[in-house]
């Protein structure tokens, strides 16, 4: 993610289950760790793998929605905005103020196994898919809290080609 106000923002996720967004620093020449995000990992606290990470566009909104998928079978929409302050979260240096990040809130939206996610153009429904065959479809009602809206049930008998759409 990038704008012409903001430097270039890349978000990675770890086979430790760590998910950190890093900022270009022109001064530096190099990237640097802005904010960490929650980790995936077990009820135990056992570290898990990220399996999937998606960014949504911004159109029009004052911040941030990443999606992420882990090995934990829990997919996640964090919001992060641009704060006022000269460190992100986690203590993590900046040079400019305008370059940190804050990290608002993290919502679990599914606690089965998810292996891929992705936004839609607008960045306004999210598509989730794992290896039962079903693909579902998430969206953010008035309050900012994200509901699945619809399920694509794929055949998995291998039977044929039919598939069954469940709405919400």
């Amino acid at each position: 993610c990038g704008g012409l106000f903001n430097p270039a923002t890349l978000c990675v996720g770890f086979s430790s289950g760590r998910v950190s967004l890093y900022r270009y620093d022109d001064g530096a020449r190099s990237w640097l760790e802005a904010i960490r995000l929650p980790n995936h990992a077990t009820a135990n606290g056992v570290p898990r793998g990220v399996l999937d990470v998606a960014w949504a566009p911004n159109v029009g909104r004052s911040y941030h929605l990443i999606a992420t998928c882990g090995k934990d079978n829990r997919l996640r929409v964090h919001r992060v905005k641009r704060g006022r302050g000269g460190k992100g979260e986690e203590g993590a240096s900046q040079t400019a103020a305008s370059s940190s990040l804050v990290h608002e809130g993290t919502e679990d939206l599914d606690r089965s196994e998810v292996w891929r996610c992705q936004w839609n153009l607008t960045g306004t429904v999210l598509a989730s898919s794992g290896d039962c065959g079903v693909v579902k479809l998430w969206k953010s009602d008035f309050q900012g809290k994200f509901k699945c809206i619809s399920e694509i049930v794929g055949d998995t008998t291998g039977m044929g080609a039919a598939s069954a759409v469940r709405n919400q």
